[in-house]
């Protein structure tokens, strides 16, 4: 007997403070005293806690001191109870319900963490690292054994005294001491049990999923020990981390990622940090609205940023390249979950690495920009778009009035002279989210679609009176211009006949009423181009599927129908398209039927040199028109700028590059149109694609104002 009871002291002697078993001890004592009763049934167990019981009874009976009492055995609860009161601790964990978490405890376990602490430590991981989820994944119980420690004596029969009690009654108890220090949960007597305690150890798989540190997966034994008639989870705080001790705290800290810088691909910066965390745009207001900008984070953005790991005083981004590269740009910040504990230095139990924000190398090129701008610059409202036909590069993306994101961040220009707050006009940029109506740049679609249908062939001649009457409407060219007689298709597309297109159109729609909407689709339009990492407008194709779900100026329903067509033949009524949208329409013309997705962000590349994105050119889709129509249409296109009867004649005059373009002057509702040219060049194999649109000018045409400025792009292009 007196071994035994030197075994149980020294046993008990490794709980500190009645806390249970470690959980970082749990293995090691799952392995020990696993193998102490490995091969022994588990009646077997109980029957030598019988024979001792026995043994302090006999001992009763001589003299001497009263031996300490041991409380009566009662049966092991069997495995498959221990396994579900594993599987409800992990499935009330998994749901976040720690209360119920805190009823599966072991009363001991209880009364040492209390209430409020085990509730305030998981509730200080789930929001420290943001948790979204946790997968627990228990395995196979098996049998353990925990240590000696103080347990509540069993109810004496009715009729018989304690040990240790007086027979006198009103006699005091004798006070006896225990194995373990600190009061017993009920406040009763306790006393220490011989041998190691019944228990379960259930392996378990936890992966938590967290905003910040991402998965965290944790390998993990829940302890199971025998209560009076369950199994009762022994917890204590290294069931979450080791490193917690059995007093221990979490914290968060961050280390801050710097923002990456935004570079064409010969080097000039766009966008960079200075040393002293202040975000700059080295070109000014080149390119301004493209790049976009950056600012503070507010309090408004923490109710949904800071679960992504913004904290008050980041950057953010708010427009353009800024705003849609955003995850690269910013990198991810590190985070390390620390243990700390009271007079001792804090210990890691978890980091996640700094990832630095990427450089983005873009496909805009400085001097086309600069060209495209410096053209531009004698108007108020312009936007123009530049692309490379072959590959989809987006080289320029114009936008006046001009705007330099140094307004936002510094409040002055790099010289130091005050930048006034910019407008909305200023910001947007209007080559991907200025939608305005095309005008006549959309006869080539009325044409191709007739020529596909075969409505009419190459050899067809038409009239161009200046004016034309459908169902009771009159409608007219610009300036009420006509041609004589019957005209040839590279004379009705180089003046811009009205009256030859629409009437054309008529004719598509009653051999096929969606042969012509469902071209223009084809070319991009009324959805969005694909571009990532900027907004952008989809514009408006007003085809059958659109009537369906938009009313009329009357605030009623009614179908796609033949003034609709005559409309869209000449790129009116609710049509709305973008100068990029029509820079890669163009394009498609001029390579004879691939559309490209434009791509503006080539590459991302960390400081370390790897590259976590990189854009390819990537198809769109095939234009369905065959390629005899299309070199035909092309060759009116190329009459735009050749013909004497051609509107943009004058502007092209010189110009040795075989371009072919189409001119738009728009109607907008009001007295000055919208001025369109989109072009490319040269007209067999293009190498540039471009498209200008100068909004809302006064008596302005798309032959006489917009291309100018976009043969002035081209000639940056071609004679660098």
């Amino acid at each position: 007997m007196a071994s035994s009871h030197g075994r149980g002291a020294r046993g008990s002697s490794r709980l500190s403070s009645g806390r249970g078993v470690p959980s970082g001890d749990a293995g090691k004592m799952t392995i020990r005293w696993g193998s102490f009763s490995k091969g022994h049934a588990r009646g077997t167990g109980r029957l030598a806690i019988l024979a001792l019981a026995g043994s302090v009874t006999l001992s009763a009976c001589s003299s001497g001191p009263a031996p300490t009492p041991y409380p009566t055995p009662v049966p092991t609860p069997p495995a498959a109870a221990a396994e579900l009161t594993a599987q409800q601790f992990l499935a009330a964990w998994t749901a976040g319900n720690f209360e119920a978490m805190w009823d599966l405890l072991a009363p001991a376990d209880q009364a040492r963490v209390g209430h409020a602490r085990f509730l305030a430590l998981h509730r200080q991981f789930a929001t420290l690292v943001r948790e979204t989820g946790l997968v627990a994944t228990p395995g196979d119980p098996q049998p353990a054994a925990l240590p000696p420690e103080a347990r509540l004596p069993a109810p004496a029969p009715k009729g018989s005294q304690q040990p240790g009690t007086s027979g006198t009654p009103g006699a005091s108890d004798t006070p006896r001491a225990s194995a373990t220090p600190g009061a017993s949960p009920s406040g009763s007597e306790e006393s220490v049990a011989a041998g190691p305690v019944p228990a379960m150890a259930v392996p378990v798989s936890l992966v938590f999923s967290t905003d910040l540190l991402g998965e965290v997966s944790l390998q993990r034994t829940v302890m199971l020990g025998q209560g009076a008639s369950s199994w009762q989870v022994r917890w204590s705080p290294e069931l979450l981390f080791p490193e917690l001790g059995s007093d221990g705290t979490l914290a968060l800290t961050r280390q801050t990622s710097p923002r990456g810088r935004i570079v064409s691909s010969d080097g000039t910066v766009f966008a960079m940090t200075r040393r002293d965390g202040m975000r700059v745009y080295p070109q000014e207001s080149l390119a301004g609205q493209a790049i976009g900008y950056v600012s503070k984070v507010t309090a408004d953005d923490l109710k949904t940023l800071s679960a992504k790991g913004y904290r008050s005083g980041d950057w953010v981004g708010r427009s353009g390249l800024e705003r849609g590269a955003e995850a690269l740009l910013r990198g991810t910040p590190g985070f390390t979950l620390l243990a700390e504990r009271p007079g001792k230095d804090p210990v890691t139990v978890f980091k996640t690495p700094m990832i630095p924000g990427a450089t983005l190398t873009i496909s805009l090129q400085p001097d086309l920009q600069r060209a495209a701008e410096a053209a531009m610059s004698r108007y108020p409202r312009v936007g123009n778009a530049a692309v490379d036909p072959r590959t989809g590069e987006v080289w320029v993306l114009a936008s006046l009035p001009a705007f330099d994101p140094n307004a936002m961040t510094l409040g002055t220009t790099l010289r130091g002279f005050p930048l006034a707050g910019p407008s909305q006009e200023q910001i947007m940029d209007k080559a991907v989210l200025g939608a305005y109506p095309t005008g006549s740049s959309f006869k080539p679609f009325t044409l191709g679609a007739a020529l596909q249908t075969r409505t009419v062939t190459t050899a067809t001649r038409m009239l161009c009176p200046g004016t034309w009457t459908y169902s009771g409407f009159t409608f007219k060219n610009w300036m009420r211009e006509s041609l004589a007689g019957f005209r040839p298709w590279v004379d009705t597309m180089a003046l811009s006949c009205n009256t030859t297109y629409m009437p054309l159109s008529i004719l598509v729609y009653e051999r096929n009423k969606a042969a012509l909407t469902d071209l223009q689709s084809s070319f991009g339009y009324g959805q969005p181009t694909g571009i990532e990492f900027l907004a952008e407008s989809p514009g408006v194709l007003p085809d059958a599927a659109y009537f369906k779900t938009h009313k009329r100026w009357t605030g009623k329903y009614s179908p796609y129908g033949p003034f609709d067509q005559i409309q869209l033949a000449i790129g009116q009524g609710s049509f709305l398209g973008t100068p990029l949208q029509q820079a890669m329409a163009y394009a498609a013309w001029g390579n004879r039927g691939t559309l490209w997705r434009p791509r503006i962000v080539l590459k991302a590349t960390l400081p370390n040199g790897q590259v976590v994105y990189q854009s390819k050119p990537t198809l769109h889709r095939k234009i369905p028109l065959t390629r005899p129509v299309m070199d035909f249409v092309v060759t009116t296109l190329r009459a735009v700028v050749t013909s004497p009867l051609g509107t943009a004649t004058n502007a092209f005059a010189g110009f040795p590059i075989a371009a072919a373009g189409k001119s738009g002057t728009a109607e907008t509702g009001g007295p000055d149109p919208d001025a369109w040219f989109p072009a490319f060049a040269p007209m067999n194999g293009p190498t540039i694609a471009v498209a200008t649109v100068v909004v809302t000018v006064p008596l302005g045409t798309g032959g006489d104002f917009a291309a100018p400025i976009t043969r002035r792009v081209m000639e940056a292009y071609f004679f660098r």
